[in-house]
């Protein structure tokens, strides 16, 4: 097995977070690495020949982030017209437009550049994604029950995409990428777990935390000795259990300053996604500098998640 670490943990550590049983070809671990409850850490891309490789391509099956840009600037942003948003995504439970839990939010940037602000949606398939679980065996429903769990949650992104547009007027759509997902190819199977599909000089988002930087990326020539795939964020430096003891001392009241996030959204909620579980973004393009060039950075001022 031949591994790749863009990471900034160590190799055997990463190593140590891959199933026993995978049989790999290649293994790429981006900086966003960090084991999770799927079989495969976030962040990684796998190329296998194994025959039963399905197995390690489940959980949150089309899970991704869509970036749009609205037609106003930050001064015609409305606080009233945020909190509006999260009662009709609240209405969605179940449905789509339902942005869901864990990790999945929508932030409001401001671009450092311009004084247009946008919108990244970021939604998963958790519960959809159980309906794949239980047919690895039967490959054909499978890959059949996947790919429409993806398309679900495609539509489950157009679906707040739309939301949006109600109050925010006509939005102009710059990009939806999923990054749970499988390629099947002529050589064997490409899993990329917590990783986008990008090809040279296409475009990609990377977040970072709930108040940190949002970049928008172009993959250089290199992301080909990449199996043509980027990292989708910058990972957990810590895990949600972990994360409850250091929240009782974070000081929320300052998050809330510095971004708007709706009182119906209590601290509590937040507490294992606040900043410091994640890493810092600057540090994680630093590693993977060769196959990015930065096209714009956007900073976060207005948040919804933990709904």
């Amino acid at each position: 097995m031949e591994v790749i670490n863009y990471s900034a943990e160590p190799l055997n550590k990463v190593y140590g977070w891959l199933p026993h049983d995978l049989e790999a070809e290649k293994v790429i671990f981006f900086p966003d690495a960090c084991p999770g409850k799927s079989p495969l850490p976030t962040g990684t891309v796998v190329f296998t020949k194994q025959e039963k490789w399905r197995k390690f391509a489940i959980s949150d099956c089309g899970c991704g982030m869509l970036l749009c840009e609205a037609n106003m600037s930050k001064e015609d942003f409305k606080k009233e017209k945020w909190d509006k948003i999260y009662f009709d995504i609240q209405a969605n439970k179940g449905k789509l437009g339902d942005l869901g839990s864990g990790n999945h939010f929508l932030d409001a940037l401001e671009s450092y550049t311009d004084d247009k602000i946008s919108f990244l949606i970021h939604t998963g398939s958790r519960n959809e994604s159980k309906l794949v679980d239980d047919l690895i065996d039967r490959p054909q429903k499978f890959d059949t029950k996947f790919y429409d769990v993806c398309e679900w949650a495609k539509d489950n992104r157009f679906a707040i995409f739309k939301i949006l547009e109600k109050y925010f007027g006509r939005l102009n759509f710059v990009l939806d990428k999923n990054h749970n997902h499988f390629e099947i190819t002529d050589k064997g199977v490409i899993i990329r777990k917590g990783a986008v599909k990008v090809i040279p000089g296409e475009q990609t988002v990377v977040p970072s935390n709930m108040n940190g930087d949002v970049v928008l990326i172009t993959a250089t020539d290199e992301v080909e000795n990449t199996y043509n795939s980027l990292c989708h964020g910058t990972g957990r430096v810590m895990s949600r259990s972990e994360a409850k003891e250091f929240a009782s001392t974070f000081d929320y009241d300052a998050l809330r300053e510095k971004i708007y996030i709706p009182e119906m959204i209590a601290n509590e909620n937040i507490k294992t996604d606040a900043p410091f579980c994640y890493r810092d973004l600057d540090s994680c393009l630093g590693l993977i500098d060769n196959l990015i060039t930065i096209d714009k950075r956007f900073s976060v001022f207005a948040y919804l998640g933990q709904m």
